[in-house]
């Protein structure tokens, strides 16, 4: 009997290995005709050296370790080989495309948007920081949570600017403990927009602020000028480590994560998990008193209805959602958008104000025009007055375009689907992607091509904008239904600071040369050393 139940099981074997390759075929077939069917052509292909992909996996880790820009030294010349639409072998083999098309990325963010999900890469190498939240999610738990945060992001809101400066009072103290004379001494204005970033951020997500500005001046304490709730959620997260340095700590790691792609969970350290531990830890602190705070004054506020009065996002959010995990993924993850992105912003608008100095002058003077000197101020300071400020938004928007701050996206598709372009010798036919399948998107790229932006298309001339209309060929935050809710609470906020800044000094001076300027991609995409400059105080601001 023995050899029965060896035929039996060798042939149920065949029998297996045989249909999965019929299903294969079939599926393969009628892959082929879908793409026949809509006039699709193969595109450029990128071929691996090394089987499954391993050289291009090895060789991101590499410069991901190295801190080494891969956007110019792996997917620039790529495109530059293969053209702006072409396909290349992932991780164990698995083909994906990579785009810098507007087209493309018009139909996979909008015409074609149920065609294509963020995937469950993004899900587990994000998730490990900020759980489940509007980032790492799809679907009706997507859709929920965009109708959770929308109202909050409206104008009304955005145009409260007392939370920003008092942070910016907090930056001038900062600059002012590291001043000599007329002129300040090497400041890196990349850790102080960080820090500027996060105390804001958490104004207008908690009502906390944990006063990093004054924190980082040398000697100072800041814990007793905390407010009590604020005090309470670093004593509960513990004071064996600082909240901006876990911050620092935790996106590094997501980073790590993120690059490897689905083999996320090999990257993992001790180091990481307490820092995920100790912000996770603070947020639910600050979340758990505003749920318990909310318990008390709803009855209340059944019976007699409060007068409109400004909130803080966890707070609307509390209204509708009662689940503190959820609550605290939600704010953490919008505290590192707010933090991340706009500080990026910031970091590369004042390097390309001190590479070109009559940009500085230029803008100064617009300033000081609509908005007078911080010793003589002209009008108010509010979403209106920034956003008609021309010549700011000209400089804020040719920033966004040399160095978006997030320059890759992914996504996956869900179905069989098509791209517009990409396809055949002249790369103009659709292209079919399976179902499974990844396009990366690569705003850098699509941002920096001369036939879209001109032979200049390199240079930073905030002119290039005037009169020149958006479309798909800038997209900074994104587009179609994920457009980035926080895009225009970003730009007030950068705006808020430039023109603060500016009221105070007259002068900005690079410590190094700025021929070369280093990139590394983070969470978002950063100057590598930093935003080392001396500021010269206006005559005007000098007490």
């Amino acid at each position: 009997m023995a050899w029965f139940r060896y035929d039996l099981l060798v042939s149920t074997v065949i029998l297996y290995a045989t249909y999965l390759i019929a299903r294969r075929v079939r599926r393969e077939n009628q892959f082929k005709n879908f793409a026949l069917k809509n006039g699709c052509e193969l595109p450029s292909h990128s071929a691996s050296r090394l089987p499954w992909g391993l050289d291009r996996m090895y060789r991101m880790v590499k410069l991901t370790g190295q801190h080494t820009d891969v956007l110019e030294a792996l997917i620039m010349p790529s495109f530059q080989k293969h053209g702006w639409t072409h396909s290349s072998s992932g991780l164990l083999g698995k083909k994906f495309f990579l785009t810098a098309d507007a087209d493309n990325v018009r139909a996979i963010l909008a015409t074609q948007f149920k065609d294509f999900v963020t995937g469950p890469n993004r899900a587990g190498a994000f998730g490990y920081f900020v759980g489940k939240s509007i980032f790492t999610s799809d679907g009706p738990f997507w859709e929920h949570s965009r109708s959770l945060f929308k109202p909050h992001f409206a104008t009304g809101h955005i145009n409260d600017l007392e939370a920003t400066e008092r942070s910016c009072l907090d930056m001038f103290e900062a600059i002012s403990a590291r001043k000599n004379g007329q002129w300040t001494h090497p400041l890196d204005l990349q850790a102080l927009f960080l820090r500027f970033t996060l105390d804001n951020g958490m104004e207008f997500l908690f009502g906390a602020n944990v006063r990093s500005q004054l924190a980082a001046i040398p000697g100072a304490s800041t814990i007793y000028q905390l407010d009590e709730v604020t005090r309470m959620a670093a004593d509960t997260a513990g004071a064996d480590m600082g909240f901006t340095e876990a911050f620092h700590v935790a996106s590094l790691q997501v980073t790590k994560r993120a690059k490897l792609q689905s083999l996320y969970w090999l990257a993992d350290s001790k180091e990481g998990r307490k820092a995920v531990k100790y912000l996770q830890k603070f947020c639910e602190y600050l979340v758990n008193a505003t749920l318990q705070a909310s318990e008390q004054t709803s009855a209340n506020e059944r019976t007699n209805p409060p007068q409109a009065k400004k909130q803080t996002l966890l707070k609307a959010l509390a209204k509708d959602t009662h689940d503190p995990i959820e609550l605290r993924d939600q704010v953490l993850f919008m505290l590192t958008a707010a933090r991340d992105t706009t500080a990026a912003l910031l970091s590369w608008m004042f390097l390309m104000l001190a590479k070109h100095p009559p940009v500085w002058e230029k803008l100064r003077e617009s300033i000081i025009k609509d908005f007078g000197t911080e010793k003589a101020p002209k009008g108010v300071l509010t979403f209106s007055s920034l956003k008609h400020c021309t010549y700011l938004q000209n400089v804020m928007f040719e920033t966004l375009r040399l160095y978006p701050p997030g320059p890759l996206n992914t996504r996956m598709a869900v179905r069989d689907t098509t791209l517009p372009v990409g396809g055949g010798d002249d790369g103009k036919s659709p292209i079919a992607v399976r179902k499974g399948e990844t396009v990366n998107i690569c705003v850098y790229a699509m941002q920096r091509r001369t036939d879209l932006w001109g032979e200049d298309a390199l240079e930073f001339r905030p002119e290039r904008w005037e009169g020149r209309k958006m479309d798909w060929s800038f997209l900074p935050f994104s587009g179609g239904p994920r457009t980035c809710m926080g895009q225009q609470y970003a730009l007030t906020e950068a705006g808020y600071l430039t023109v603060r800044l500016l009221q105070r000094f007259d002068g900005i001076q690079a410590v190094e040369g700025l021929d070369v300027i280093e990139q590394f991609v983070t969470v978002t995409l950063e100057p590598t050393k930093g935003v080392n400059v001396r500021l010269r105080e206006a005559a005007s601001s000098v007490c």
